[in-house]
């Protein structure tokens, strides 16, 4: 007997793998298994995907690198939609147009391949288009956000000041709204200035940032440093089971070998209680929760 998820797979023609292991989705390489992880190629079918689920009272949520999310040990109770082939960069002018699935790598590299830039800030950021534009990802000062003419999602097609772009969130994130595509208008930059605009901002992020699985910096520096206010609790090298707190860097948590989910979020957990009791200051997570916690988090 055909799953419903293989139904809407063969109606639509879409990949689908059934009861798919997410850990290996995202950069802490922990977290159970999906009902189903869909693979749509195009517009189309990325927009009749969502269309089909909804339809079917399917609760969903998208993945591209998985660099900023955490999933439940027990699952997902849905379908994931992967944004890894969805992809395709075109130029016209100065205006570049990506996908879902194009990493920030590959969208740079064609940048300065084509003598355009003003998004050098983003080098070592290691999302997908989708996920940036969704939490419009950025970096001493600029988000990505600055630069979009507008964005094709699964409800519709939104200009900028459409978007809802603010630190750490755009109306894509509030709304789990599928980015399928955006338009980005760059700047018209000598290649040589570009590149080495590139290679320092890589340069920060290698000497700045831990190494070892990570999502990157765990709460947003709403209005402070995150990582100085949860130093300054004497929380570096702080762990729970397999979960650590950076040595290097306060912001970040390191899965270590045999890492859980509950392992991460507990020690979330417990950063912000100390750092509310301690310094009264209300941390606010830029990571993204997928399933059922036992702290109440949720998708």
């Amino acid at each position: 007997m055909k799953t419903l998820y293989e139904k809407i797979s063969e109606k639509l023609g879409v990949n689908v793998k059934i009861n798919e292991p997410l850990s290996g989705y995202t950069s802490y390489s922990t977290g159970g298994n999906a009902d189903a992880v869909f693979f749509p190629k195009t517009e189309v079918e990325a927009r009749a995907l969502t269309e089909e689920l909804r339809d079917n009272g399917i609760e969903y949520a998208a993945l591209g690198n998985g660099t900023n999310v955490l999933v439940s040990d027990d699952g997902y109770r849905g379908a994931i939609i992967s944004t890894a082939e969805l992809k395709g960069i075109t130029i016209s002018g100065s205006v570049l147009k990506a996908h879902s699935g194009d990493k920030l790598s590959e969208i740079l590299d064609c940048a300065l391949y084509n003598s355009l830039g003003g998004i050098e800030f983003l080098c070592g950021i290691p999302a997908t288009l989708g996920g940036a534009i969704a939490m419009n990802a950025g970096c001493f000062g600029k988000s990505i956000g600055d630069f979009v003419l507008y964005v094709t999602s699964a409800s519709g097609i939104y200009k900028r000041a459409e978007c809802g772009f603010d630190y750490r969130t755009s109306r894509f994130s509030e709304k789990n709204d599928l980015v399928i595509s955006a338009c980005l208008n760059l700047e018209n930059v000598e290649y040589d200035l570009s590149e080495n605009k590139s290679e320092y901002f890589k340069s920060l992020r290698r000497t700045r940032q831990p190494r070892g699985k990570s999502c990157g910096s765990v709460f947003k520096n709403d209005g402070y440093y995150a990582g100085k206010v949860i130093e300054s609790c004497m929380l570096k090298g702080y762990s729970v089971g397999g979960a650590r707190v950076s040595d290097k860097h306060a912001n970040f948590i390191i899965a270590e070998k045999g890492a859980t989910s509950s392992d991460i979020s507990q020690l979330i957990a417990h950063i912000k209680s100390t750092v509310k009791q301690n310094c009264g200051v209300e941390l606010k997570e830029e990571i993204r929760y997928l399933g059922r916690f036992s702290d109440g988090d949720d998708v």
